[in-house]
């Protein structure tokens, strides 16, 4: 009999420890004084490098910038632990994340962002589309649906009714109408295939880290809510002080004038809608 409820107590014991650090790791993301952000390859990363993370250090905050070569590797530390946000995803992009590795992140705020386009060095508008060009696109799966949704607002393909927007593929197209060849890879190796195709579609961002010319642009897509990029964080820190200090920056007016007004941000972002 003693020993069952020596066992009990031990259950008992462990139980109150488990609590006690359950409560201890919410203090801490409280009481966290450093931030770890992740920097996938992206020129929205300005924002953060020029405004929002030398006001983080006026309020205490040291903050440490972790660079990776893609996005999906900042998702894959953003689980672990290893930073504690990214700013570089739309939701839709995150949505198939989410899905696809049964992860819980989650966006803390809308940020300004620049939207994807239509390029070309072979051609100077797009009223010279014609039968049989090529096309490349990405190929993740939320900006290769975005990119079809942009080819069929341009009247170039139309997407079976029944296809899900999230999820389109080529097979989701019903008409193609110019009998366009497509090509899907990486968005940060589409500025490399320029000089080789006819169009090219890739977010704006990578087109302006890649230097890609302005003048390469032939249209710009309308950017919606769940397009704009956001800082993603883990669920379970969304409403921890500093997670918070974090989005008043990101909608503060002193980052709005940056966006207006920076000689390399200037003309480029578009506020967000929410």
């Amino acid at each position: 009999m003693k020993k069952y409820i020596y066992l009990i107590m031990l259950l008992g014991f462990a139980l109150i420890g488990c609590d006690n650090k359950s409560e201890s790791a919410k203090e801490s993301q409280q009481d966290k004084k450093e931030i770890v952000v992740g920097l996938p390859p992206s020129m929205h990363n300005i924002m953060m490098e020029k405004v929002v993370k030398p006001a983080l250090e006026q309020k205490g905050y040291k903050v440490k910038l972790v660079n990776f070569s893609s996005l999906r590797d900042s998702n894959t530390a953003l689980v672990e632990g290893s930073i504690d946000l990214n700013a570089a995803q739309h939701q839709a992009y995150l949505d198939v994340y989410n899905k696809e590795t049964k992860s819980d992140l989650v966006s803390l705020v809308h940020i300004p962002s620049i939207s994807a386009a239509l390029f070309s060095q072979r051609h100077h508008s797009i009223d010279e589309i014609a039968n049989d060009q090529t096309i490349v696109i990405p190929n993740d799966p939320s900006n290769k649906a975005r990119s079809l949704l942009f080819l069929q607002s341009l009247n170039w393909i139309t997407l079976k009714p029944e296809s899900k927007s999230g999820t389109l593929d080529l097979n989701d197209i019903a008409d193609n109408k110019y009998n366009l060849k497509f090509k899907s890879i990486l968005s940060e190796l589409i500025p490399r295939t320029l000089g080789e195709v006819d169009y090219a579609i890739m977010p704006g961002g990578v087109a302006w880290l890649s230097k890609v010319p302005a003048d390469n642009v032939l249209v710009q897509e309308k950017l919606t809510p769940n397009l704009e990029l956001m800082v993603v964080v883990k669920k379970e820190n969304l409403n921890s002080k500093w997670a918070q200090e974090v989005k008043q920056l990101y909608q503060s007016d002193v980052l709005k004038k940056f966006i207006s007004e920076d000689p390399d941000a200037k003309g480029r972002f578009i506020w967000p809608q929410q």
